[in-house]
């Protein structure tokens, strides 16, 4: 059972290479080395901007997924 996951693993890391990198990758680094950042995330909570975001986004998608399956179901029966 191990062996099919490491091939997964392997298929997943050989699709994720052929993908180009991240363009804003050094946007972000810069971004990141700003002195006052953490002062300024005091003020706007960012992270937890982030977070609800997240968690709202996933709760319309499963929205979403789950009215698709509902009507899927319904031209079925």
């Amino acid at each position: 059972m191990t062996w099919i996951i490491n091939k997964i693993i392997e298929f997943a890391n050989y699709v994720m290479s052929l993908l180009p990198t991240s363009p804003f990758q050094p946007f972000i680094q810069e971004f990141a080395d700003l002195p006052y950042l953490g002062i300024a995330n005091w003020f706007v909570p960012i992270g937890d901007m982030i977070k609800v975001g997240i968690a709202w986004l996933v709760a319309i998608g499963l929205f979403y997924l789950y009215s698709i399956i509902m009507r899927w179901v319904k031209m079925i029966g």
